[in-house]
């Protein structure tokens, strides 16, 4: 009988970077931690490049997905400067049909907000956090109609984004990492005990 470690796949931008060494330390002995090296950026950047990732990582047994902040987000410099919400929703359907190649052990994250004081950046990278909860929402539907876990980061950082994100109002602080990874290796956890729930019913207040 094999002693082998699941491989539980990471994937995400910097928010999931960020985070990944932390969980790897929670999972320590009950997981392999992995996850690409470079920030997996908009989902059609994930879809492309997740052949090769897998080629370099190995076949996982769980994976702990998002995509979104790039794909919501406003670049004047990138075309399309922001992916619409219907290829948005194509883009993460593909990927999930290719990821359940390999497992059918998938869990969703939610796009994590900017902080409500963040200005929009008109020659930049911009956000606004109403087009965050309509990306979440269309992703929620998408995952909830395929019975997959929701790990609610929007909701976790949200509900403290003084203590939760950097002087950036973007990325996490060291304290928003921590219990970012918190909740990322329980959600992995409970997969792994094969206890994890139907998705919450989809609704404005579960943004």
């Amino acid at each position: 009988m094999s002693n082998q470690l699941p491989k539980v796949l990471l994937l995400g931008d910097s928010i999931r970077k960020s985070y990944q060494p932390r969980v790897a330390e929670i999972l320590a002995g009950k997981a392999e931690v992995i996850g690409p090296e470079e920030n997996c950026q908009f989902a059609l950047y994930t879809l492309f490049s997740l052949g090769r990732w897998i080629n370099e990582l190995g076949e996982p047994d769980i994976v702990h997905w998002n995509n979104g902040l790039h794909d919501c987000g406003h670049n004047l410099t990138r075309g399309p400067a922001q992916f619409s919400l219907e290829d948005y929703r194509t883009n993460l359907e593909t990927i999930l049909a290719r990821l359940r190649e390999f497992t059918p052990r998938v869990i969703w994250a939610t796009i994590t907000p900017v902080h409500p004081d963040k200005p929009f950046d008109e020659s930049g990278w911009g956000w606004r956090n109403n087009e965050i909860d309509q990306y979440n929402l269309v992703a929620r539907e998408l995952m909830g109609a395929n019975e997959l876990p929701i790990n609610d980061l929007h909701k976790l950082v949200w509900a403290d984004a003084d203590r939760f994100l950097s002087d950036d109002q973007l990325h996490l602080s060291q304290t928003g990492k921590d219990v970012c990874a918190e909740a990322v290796a329980e959600s992995v956890l409970d997969v792994m005990a094969g206890s994890d729930s139907r998705p919450a019913a989809v609704s404005a207040s579960n943004l």
